[in-house]
């Protein structure tokens, strides 16, 4: 009978820990969940910035540098001396 009562103490803290954590579990989950979106928002912004298909985004955050640039002669896009094809269109410069 003791084996046994403490078989049932034993259960009992372990059904009491995942009572716990099933009720502080979405909380973190949630968190995790909104930091995800709020960094995919960031890097969305930054890849347009980097790649050039926002003109106007680009417009306003990068400034000429003076650097020798191709034109894409499709799109218009600048793209390095180094790339072989467009970096927004994928056409070749």
């Amino acid at each position: 009978m003791e084996g046994i009562a403490a078989l049932y103490g034993i259960w009992g803290i372990f059904l009491l820990i995942l009572a716990i954590m099933a009720l502080f579990m979405p909380f973190f989950v949630f968190r995790i969940r909104n930091e995800m979106i709020s960094m995919n928002q960031k890097m969305s912004v930054l890849i347009e910035l980097l790649s050039g298909s926002k003109k106007d985004i680009a417009a306003k955050y990068i400034t000429s540098s003076g650097k020798k640039i191709k034109r894409c002669p499709s799109c218009g896009t600048k793209n390095r001396l180094e790339d072989n094809s467009c970096m927004s269109c994928g056409k070749p410069v």
